[in-house]
């Protein structure tokens, strides 16, 4: 009924096990080393990402000192101003001047749109800033 003795089935179900169980094992060392593998590039990212964040977040404070300084000089520029004579209701038209003949709101005008501008300047400046730290 049987053509092979069972000692040789026996021997057939024992190698059949012992290659079952090489490729468990094979699997399981294979399996730790890539879980080690993505352990490690994930504590690299997040080392990286650490330190992307820390010229971001010194990038951002560099900007908004520079952005203090010129609100600073823009509110002492404007206390200054002040003391500007008012534009007259009417008008006469010179044939030439300077800042320096400017009426009050005339140079607050352009001193804020000056500071504005420079606000501008220095966030662009910020952003190029952190784009090449990035390369």
């Amino acid at each position: 009924m049987f053509p092979l003795t069972i000692t040789n089935y026996v021997k057939m179900g024992l190698a059949v096990l012992v290659v079952l169980g090489s490729a468990y094992i094979g699997y399981r060392i294979g399996h730790g080393e890539l879980v080690s593998y993505k352990l490690d590039q994930q504590a690299a990212a997040q080392k990286l990402e650490a330190q992307y964040q820390a010229q971001a977040a010194q990038i951002e404070k560099e900007k908004n000192d520079q952005i203090t300084a010129i609100n600073s000089q823009l509110a002492d520029t404007l206390v200054q101003l002040q003391q500007r004579p008012s534009r007259p209701a009417k008008t006469s038209t010179a044939t030439g001047g300077t800042g320096a003949t400017l009426y009050a709101q005339d140079a607050e005008f352009l001193v804020r749109e000056a500071a504005r501008a420079d606000e501008i300047r220095i966030g662009l400046q910020a952003c190029y800033a952190q784009y090449d730290s990035l390369k």
